[in-house]
């Protein structure tokens, strides 16, 4: 596999991300660690919010969840074994040093699943345009999540190198609703949850949120209901889904990729349970943010590292496309990864 553009510094151990997934796994920490450190020139991961792409920002490496389904999920954990569905919304993905590892790695893994007699195979599209030619939207900042001043400069130096590139830059305010579409995916993501918790939970919860009465929208009440709503809510929500990726569908006719950051700072300390931007204390769970914009819609994104702090943490932004627009991503980190010259 082809190496990577520069020397990587070994991963302090602050680097490393200690969140747990919202379905109670770990993320993708140790292969993304493991990839940063040389010990592999790739891996595999799994995301579902972000578990593996905040691993990649976090380590400074290439991190691509693929548009959902293209990489067969049958067997994935947490799902018990033999269990012959997946979540709706988790999706492996590689990890490596130079985007070019992740199109050998995404070739062998976009392969039907054998036990699904599948009359098909996966071609999909090689990149068209060269980076030149790519029309580009950024979406840089929002007050519902907002990053740190060197996650904001990461970004403009970014902007900055596909500007010299030649490539058509435009910045855009939101695509879609922030607010509306974390909610949404929230709801979602607690209802995927629930697959696999044993009747006596799922009992105990739903004894739970009959007993909430007028809570309110506290993070608990939320969460218990979400937990234990009925399936015509999901349906609802499954519908309003539909509706989010008709808005995506349409941005993405106007421009071929949107960048963003990939999560609101670099890596913090692990065990802690504080997130500070610029002095500022912010919900914990805002470091999924930008990720979860693309969790339940299934698109591709890819996170890039661009470049470090002074203590040596590492940046890197998201890259998001239409579905199947894999390779138009990894084309497009290829031609950026000769223009940041990161240095880590």
């Amino acid at each position: 596999m082809p190496g990577p553009p520069h020397r990587q510094r070994p991963l302090r151990p602050h680097a490393q991300p200690a969140r747990p997934s919202a379905d109670g796994r770990r993320p993708s920490g140790g292969p993304a660690a493991a990839v940063a450190a040389h010990l592999t020139p790739a891996d595999l991961g799994s995301d579902l919010a972000g578990s593996l792409r905040l691993p990649a920002h976090y380590c400074g490496v290439y991190g691509l969840r693929p548009t959902h389904g293209l990489v067969p999920a049958r067997g994935h954990v947490p799902r018990p074994p033999g269990w012959l569905t997946s979540s709706d919304m988790v999706t492996p993905g590689p990890l490596a040093c130079h985007p070019r590892d992740l199109e050998l790695l995404l070739t062998a893994l976009t392969t039907p699943a054998p036990a699904e007699d599948t009359p098909w195979h996966v071609d999909l599209p090689t990149a068209s345009k060269s980076i030149d030619e790519l029309r580009i939207a950024i979406w840089a900042e929002g007050p519902n999540c907002p990053v740190d001043h060197e996650t904001a400069q990461a970004l403009i130096t970014v902007e900055k190198a596909l500007i010299a590139a030649g490539a058509l830059v435009r910045h855009t305010s939101a695509p879609v609703g922030f607010t509306e579409s974390t909610r949404l995916f929230e709801q979602l993501l607690h209802a995927t949850g629930t697959a696999t918790t044993n009747d006596e939970t799922a009992a105990a919860e739903l004894a739970a949120t009959r007993q909430l009465q007028d809570e309110g929208p506290s993070p608990r009440a939320i969460f218990l209901r979400h937990r234990t709503q009925t399936h015509r809510s999901w349906l609802r929500a499954s519908e309003e889904r539909a509706r989010l990726r008709s808005d995506w569908r349409r941005f993405f006719g106007k421009h071929d990729v949107l960048v963003t950051p990939a999560a609101p700072t670099p890596a913090i300390p692990a065990g802690s349970r504080m997130l500070t931007v610029d002095g500022k204390e912010r919900n914990f769970f805002d470091q999924t943010g930008w990720a979860n914009l693309t969790s339940h819609i299934g698109l591709p994104s890819l996170v890039v590292p661009v470049t470090t702090t002074a203590q040596g943490l590492s940046i890197g932004i998201q890259i998001i496309g239409p579905p199947y627009a894999d390779r138009v991503l990894l084309g497009m980190a290829d031609g950026l990864a000769s223009r940041l010259c990161v240095s880590q």
